[in-house]
Order: structure tokens, then C-alpha cells, then sequence
């Protein structure tokens, strides 16, 4: 018999020798089929198939090991785009997340004279790091579920009800656990003295802030995911900044309310607050079962956890840097979230698309990662004849104009000094910097992570974001002192006019 194959390229360097013609995914199915028309009992599956040792697994393989009776799903992949349909389909969430991280903006200024942060001045420590780990817990199941969607298993109400449900469960293990440890930076870089109770009421703040915003944004991504499919849209563009628009204000909103009622229940029932926190440690108990029990997000559950607490550490380093920032420049706080939040949503967006191409082209039999040099030129990134550089080109025109417009929405609330077209410009340029870099980066992580055996799904976006905060609080620190330096534009700390961004 000969081999139909013969064709194929090896994937990611593994030859065929390792995944022989017997073996592969389009025989198995067929084989599988005619077994189940000679034996409908005989439950053949698909787990004998030879897969490469991966670190972290991600959903195409497990596809491979699963019962042949998925194989509707297989075939159900979705076709390319064209240049029009993904900036349509990106462009009215954008500015939706854009209105979104300036109004986080206007309540992060306004917060200051909160009650809960008066209470606990260290506390506005633990909002870059909360914030950061809502959008990768968020970006990454956007980008597990479109992956999902666009493979097929998004399709019946019992699929959706399904992954819906595993889905949910597993970031709220992450987001509870995770959170937990948003307390440290406070202990040991705060000004101030903790104690126990302060200790306890600033753990439960974040526990809770990070349990229902994950929970709110979870059902929202949920939804855009399944409406997308249903109206015809690819979800890889839409859902990421969807989330964006109402994920940095939810998450703000509900720290405040909930540390303020912390500190009031501390003064009263410190007992009461223990009580509340365990009873939250025990839903992360019940979620890491119920998302063990779902094939796709038993893999996220054993091995995701590093990629985002390595991007907590990068994002609480950005808090850090940003908080010494604002000392000398204090207007910069209202810059702060449009330009790391949009960064982070466009290059998310991207590294979603590259994934969903990665999982196609496995399900496909097709070229999967060429040498990783070949990713490396930044040519290809932005000018080349391919999916990534057209995506990247769309992005970066969205992202110019959009900025422009933006800041001017920003002045109109008042910033405690007058715009300037040199620092329009100069604004524009860095958050253009900052997306051409993190897009540059984008279409080399995603790749050696795969190559590396790494799901880019759930290991890549927490990276990128996290860099996009660090490289984005950077270059608005050189902006902000360039004005000054250069332009004589009063933002220095000696020069501020002291008032208050949205008052």
C-alpha cells in the first residue's frame, strides 16, 4: 500500500520515523471509523497515538489522545480571514478597551483618597499585580476557548456547557491561589508596619477581588466566545479586548468595595474574616477537581502555573518601577493604564492567532514551525507575505490613531497640565515602540515555546503582557522626561500643579 503521506514535511523536526504512517492522526481516524462500523462496542480510541514528549501539552496533542468518536471535530477548522473582516472584527473592541483603561485611570487616581487605601496606603502595592494576573488569567482563557471554538469543540450545548464549566472552575483555582501571594510584595517592600489583621484583611481583599472579577470576566469571555461562533467571527480577535474594556475597572471596583468592607469586619470580627477566606480556599479546592476532571484544562492545571507567576513577578517589578515614577512625575498615572493595557490586548490578540495557526496546522498534518531563525527576521514580523505580518500591520494601524484619539479623551478630564502636539507625538511614538516590540517578540515566543513543547496558549500571553507593562511603564517614564527635560512641560513632581486626575 502506498504512502499518502509521503508529502508531509516533519513537524517541528520530529521525522516520521517516530510518528509512523500507521499511527497518524488521519489513519487512526479512518481505522478507528471502520472498527466502530465492524464493532460499535470495541471503544478504540486514539490514545495509542506516538506524540512528542511534551513539557506542557497543548490542546491539538491532547486531541490526538482522545476517543475517535471526536472525529467530527477534527475536520471542523476555521478558515482564513481576510485583511478586512479581522480589522473590522478587531477594531470596535479595541476602542472599547481603550474607553475602559481610561476610565481605570480616572478611578485609580480617585482611589487614592479611598477609605481602603487610607486605611492601608501599602495597599495600592498590590494593584499592579492583581490587575496583571486578572488579564492573564483572562487573555489566557480567551485564548484557550478560541482555540477551542475554532477547532470544533465549541459546537453542541454539551460541549459548551462543558468547557464552559471546566474552564471557570480552573481559573478560579488559579485566580484564588495566585492572588494569595499578591500579599508579599506589601509585607516586604511596604513603608508602613503589617500586622496579623491588617496581614488578613489585605489577603482577603485579594482573594475575593480576584475570585469574583475572575468569576464576572470568565462568563463574559464565555459568552463572546460562543457569539462569535454564532455570528461568523473568528473569537481570537474580539474576546481579548473585550475582556480588556471591563477588566481593569471591574477589578479596581471590586478591591476597593471589598477591602473596605474587610477593614470594617476587622475592627469588628477578625474570626469572621478567617471564616470568609477559608470558605474561598475551598472553592479553589473544588475548582482544581472539577477542572481535573476535563482533559484540556488538566493540562493547564498541572503545568500552568509558572508562566503566570513568573509574569506576577515581572508585573509587580513594573508596580514597583511605576510607583517610584509617579513620585517624580505624578501626572503620569493616568497614562499609565492605556498604554500598558492596549499593548498587552494587541500583541494578546496576536499570540492567540499564532497559537490557533500552530493547533491547525497539527490537526492538518501540516508545516507546523519552521527554524526558529526564519522568525527571528523582523522583515517577516511586519513586511513579509504572511498571516503574522498582515495581522501585525493591521494592529499597528489600529493602534496609531486610536492612541491619538485616546489622549485627547484623556486631557479632557484634566491632567493638571495642558497637551502639547510634542507630547502627543512623543506619546504616540512609545506606545508604537512598544506594540512593534512586543509583536516582534510575539512571533518568536509563540514559536520557541512551541518548539520547546510548551502550549503557547496558556504560556505566552502572561509573558507578553508582562513585558508589555514593564517596556510600556519604561518608555512613559522617558516621555514624561523628555518633556521635561527638552520642552519645559511642567510634570516634575517640584512643578505639579497637584491636581487630581478626574476631580
Amino acid at each position: 500500500m502506498s504512502n499518502e503521506h509521503d508529502d508531509f514535511e516533519p513537524i517541528d523536526g520530529v521525522m516520521e520515523a517516530q510518528i509512523p504512517q500507521s499511527t497518524t492522526i488521519d489513519h487512526l481516524i479512518v481505522e478507528g471509523n471502520n472498527n466502530q462500523n465492524n464493532n460499535h462496542n470495541t471503544g478504540d480510541t486514539l490514545s495509542n497515538v506516538i506524540v512528542e514528549n511534551w513539557i506542557f501539552a497543548p490542546i491539538a496533542v491532547t486531541i490526538q489522545k482522545m476517543n475517535v468518536s471526536k472525529t467530527n471535530h477534527v475536520f471542523n477548522v476555521a478558515e482564513k480571514e481576510s485583511k478586512k473582516q479581522f480589522l473590522a472584527e478587531a477594531l470596535i473592541p479595541f476602542l472599547f478597551a481603550g474607553l475602559g483603561l481610561i476610565l481605570a485611570g480616572v478611578m485609580l487616581e480617585s482611589a487614592e483618597g479611598s477609605e481602603f487605601f487610607t486605611t492601608l496606603p501599602d495597599a495600592v502595592i498590590m494593584v499592579p499585580t492583581l490587575v496583571g494576573l486578572k488579564g492573564n488569567l483572562e487573555m489566557t482563557l480567551s485564548s484557550r476557548l478560541s482555540t477551542l471554538a475554532n477547532l470544533g469543540f465549541m459546537e453542541s450545548r454539551k460541549d459548551k456547557i462543558n468547557v464552559a464549566l471546566s474552564n471557570m472552575a480552573l481559573i478560579q483555582c488559579q485566580a484564588i491561589a495566585v492572588s494569595s501571594l499578591a500579599v508579599i510584595p506589601v509585607l516586604f517592600l511596604g513603608e508602613q508596619a503589617i500586622s496579623f489583621d491588617d496581614t488578613l484583611c489585605l489577603l482577603l481583599s485579594a482573594v475575593v477581588t480576584a475570585s469574583l472579577a475572575s468569576l464576572v470576566l470568565s462568563l463574559l469571555m464565555v459568552a463572546v466566545v460562543i457569539a462569535a461562533r454564532r455570528w461568523k467571527l473568528n473569537p481570537d480577535n474580539i474576546s481579548t479586548p473585550v475582556a480588556a474594556s471591563l477588566g481593569d475597572v471591574s477589578t479596581l471596583y471590586i478591591l476597593l468595595t471589598v477591602g473596605t468592607l474587610a477593614c470594617h469586619m476587622r475592627d469588628l470580627h477578625v474570626t469572621l474574616l478567617i471564616v470568609i477566606l477559608l470558605f474561598f480556599y475551598a472553592i479553589a479546592i473544588v475548582g482544581a477537581v472539577m477542572a481535573a476532571e476535563d482533559r484540556f484544562t488538566l493540562e493547564v492545571l498541572k503545568n500552568g502555573w509558572w508562566p503566570i507567576l513568573c509574569a506576577m513577578m515581572i508585573t509587580t517589578f513594573s508596580g514597583l518601577v511605576l510607583k517610584k515614577s509617579m513620585q517624580t512625575y505624578p501626572p503620569l498615572a493616568a497614562f499609565q493604564p492605556l498604554i500598558n493595557g492596549l499593548g498587552g490586548n494587541l500583541v494578546a490578540v496576536q499570540a492567540s492567532r499564532i497559537s490557533t495557526q500552530l493547533h491547525r496546522a497539527r490537526k492538518n498534518r501540516e508545516i507546523e514551525v519552521r527554524s526558529l531563525q526564519t522568525y527571528i527576521n523582523p522583515w517577516r514580523a511586519f513586511f513579509g507575505n504572511n498571516e503574522d505580518a498582515s495581522a501585525a500591520q493591521i494592529l499597528l494601524g489600529i493602534s496609531v490613531p486610536s492612541n491619538i484619539i485616546f489622549i485627547f479623551i484623556i486631557f479632557l478630564f484634566g491632567v493638571g497640565f495642558h497637551n502639547t502636539t510634542p507630547f502627543t507625538i512623543s506619546f504616540v511614538l512609545v506606545c508604537a515602540i512598544q506594540v512593534t516590540t512586543l509583536l516582534y517578540i510575539c512571533q518568536i515566543l509563540v514559536r520557541a515555546m512551541w518548539i520547546m513543547r510548551i502550549d503557547p496558549d496558556n504560556s505566552a500571553i502572561p509573558f507578553l503582557t508582562a513585558l508589555g507593562d514593564l517596556i510600556g511603564s519604561l518608555l512613559l517614564i522617558l516621555c514624561f522626561w523628555s518633556q521635561w527635560k527638552y520642552f519645559g512641560l511642567p510634570v516634575s513632581a517640584d512643578q505639579y500643579t497637584g491636581h487630581k486626575f478626574g476631580h
